[in-house]
C-alpha cells in the first residue's frame, strides 16, 4: 500500500516551521542558491524525509568527513542516477513497510540533482523513475549554470 504525505502549504516567512533540517556545517559559497534551495525544500518536506544527492558541488560541500549539514537521513548517488536512486529508495521503503519491518507511515523521498547530472547525464534515469507510479518520490533538478 502506497502512503502519501500531504505537505502543509507555507505562505510567507511567518508561517514557515522553526525546525531546520539543513543546518550549518556545509561549505558552500556565500549566496549559493543550491544550499538555499535544499534548506527550504527539506524544511517543507519535514523530519520524515530521506534526501538523496547526486555528485556535484553540493556533494563536495555537504559531505566533508565527520561533518554534514543534514539532520535527516542523506545518501550520495552517482552523477546520473538521481532518478533511479529515488525509485530504489522508495521501493525499498515500500517493501520494508509491506513486510512490517518498519512502521507503515509516509516518508518523503527527495532526490536532488544539478543540470549536468539530471538533465544531461541523468535524463533517462529520471524519465524511467516517472514510469513507476507505485512509488512515492520527488526528483528536484536545479540549474546552477555550472554543470554540477
Amino acid at each position: 500500500m502506497t502512503t502519501t504525505n500531504t505537505l502543509p502549504l507555507i505562505r510567507g516567512v511567518q508561517n514557515s516551521p522553526l525546525e531546520e533540517y539543513y543546518t550549518s556545517g556545509h561549505r558552500t559559497c556565500q549566496g549559493c542558491e543550491s544550499a538555499l534551495t535544499m534548506k527550504l525544500m527539506v524544511k517543507a518536506a519535514g523530519p520524515r524525509s530521506i534526501v538523496l544527492g547526486s555528485t556535484g558541488c553540493m556533494y563536495v560541500a555537504n559531505t566533508t568527513y565527520y561533518s554534514t549539514p543534514w539532520v535527516v537521513p542523506w545518501m550520495h548517488t552517482q552523477l546520473g542516477s538521481s532518478g533511479s536512486a529515488a525509485t530504489g529508495t522508495a521501493a525499498g521503503l515500500k517493501a520494508l513497510m509491506a513486510k512490517q519491518k518498519i512502521k507503515d507511515e509516509p516518508i518523503n523521498v527527495v532526490s536532488f540533482c544539478g543540470d549536468g547530472g539530471g538533465v544531461d547525464m541523468g535524463l533517462s534515469a529520471i524519465s524511467a523513475s516517472m514510469t513507476h507510479l507505485q512509488y512515492n518520490h520527488l526528483v528536484l533538478c536545479y540549474d546552477n549554470e555550472s554543470y554540477a
